[in-house]
C-alpha cells in the first residue's frame, strides 16, 4: 500500500471520528421534551353503593361519595360540596325508582321519611294501608311498635239466643299483621321506647281490610303483639271464631262481608 492510500484511510478514520464526536455532543446537549397533562376537575358525587330496588329502605351501606368529572355532573346530582350530610339526611330513605350500583342518587329517586308519597311507596304492592282509632290499653300498654306484626281481636256485646241474657264474645279476626306506623311515626324504634298513640296504620290485603272495618263498627278492636320469632309467619285473610266466619256475599252486583254463623 502506497503511501497516498494510507494517508487517505487515516483521514477518513479521523473525519468519522469528528462526525461522532459532534453527533454526540448536539445529542446531549438537546434538552428533554416536557408534555403537560391536564387534570379536569371533579367533584364528590352521592352514588348507589349496590343494587337498589324500588321501594327499598336506603341506609348508610346503600350510598358511597364517588369522584365525578365536574363537566359531566348533572343539575339533580346529590354533592358533597352541596350536601355534605346527604348519607345522614337520606338514611331511612325510600327509593321511588330502581337505581343500579355506581349510578348518581338524585332526590327526585328518593321519598324521604314523613313527605308525602312514603306511606304509599312503603306498602307492599297489592297491599292496602288502613288506620283504625287504638287506646294504649289496645296496643298492648304502648309497646307495639312500627314493623311489629300483630294479631287482631274483636271483643262485642252479644244476646244469648236461649237465655236472652247480654253477654261479651271475643274472637281472633286476623292474624300476623304488619304494623306500619303509630300515628305519624314510622321509624324503626328499638324495644325499649314505648310509643303511645291515638290511631295505628296497619298493611292488609283488600279483603282483610274490609273484614277490620266491619269489625271496627261491630265492636272494640285490640291489637295483641305477637313475637318476632312469628312474624315471618303467614297471616290468615279470614280467622274462624266461635260466632261464625265473615264471608262475601254478592247481590245485584255488589259485593258485601256478611257474618255468618
Amino acid at each position: 500500500m502506497n503511501a497516498a492510500r494510507i494517508g487517505v484511510l487515516v483521514l477518513a478514520i479521523v473525519a468519522a471520528g469528528l462526525a461522532a464526536l459532534l453527533a454526540r455532543g448536539l445529542v446531549s446537549s438537546k434538552e428533554p421534551t416536557k408534555v403537560e397533562v391536564a387534570v379536569a376537575p371533579v367533584s364528590e358525587v352521592l352514588v348507589a353503593s349496590r343494587d337498589i330496588s324500588v321501594g327499598e329502605r336506603l341506609d348508610s351501606g346503600a350510598m358511597r361519595w364517588q369522584s365525578w368529572p365536574e363537566n359531566s355532573v348533572a343539575t339533580g346530582f346529590i354533592t358533597k360540596a352541596n350536601t355534605p350530610s346527604a348519607m345522614g339526611e337520606f338514611d331511612g330513605s325510600l327509593a321511588r325508582a330502581a337505581m343500579f350500583a355506581g349510578e348518581p342518587i338524585s332526590a327526585s329517586k328518593l321519598i324521604k321519611a314523613g313527605s308525602a308519597g312514603f306511606m304509599a311507596a312503603l306498602v307492599a304492592p297489592g297491599m292496602r294501608a288502613i288506620a283504625i282509632p287504638v287506646t294504649p290499653q289496645s296496643t298492648a300498654g304502648g309497646f307495639i311498635l312500627p314493623n311489629d306484626h300483630v294479631d287482631i281481636l274483636m271483643t262485642r256485646r252479644a244476646q244469648d239466643e236461649a237465655s236472652g241474657t247480654q253477654i261479651v264474645k271475643g274472637e281472633t279476626i286476623l292474624k300476623n299483621i304488619h304494623v306500619l306506623a303509630i300515628d305519624q311515626s314510622v321509624a324503626s324504634k328499638s324495644g325499649d321506647d314505648a310509643l303511645v298513640g291515638k290511631t295505628v296504620t296497619l298493611e292488609v290485603t283488600p279483603s282483610q281490610a274490609e273484614l277490620l272495618m266491619l269489625s271496627t263498627a261491630q265492636g272494640e278492636i285490640t291489637l295483641s303483639l305477637r313475637s318476632i320469632a312469628q312474624s315471618g309467619e303467614s297471616g290468615d285473610d279470614v280467622v274462624s271464631g266461635a260466632d261464625g266466619t265473615v264471608v262475601k256475599v254478592v247481590r245485584y252486583g255488589i259485593e258485601q262481608s256478611v257474618r255468618v254463623k
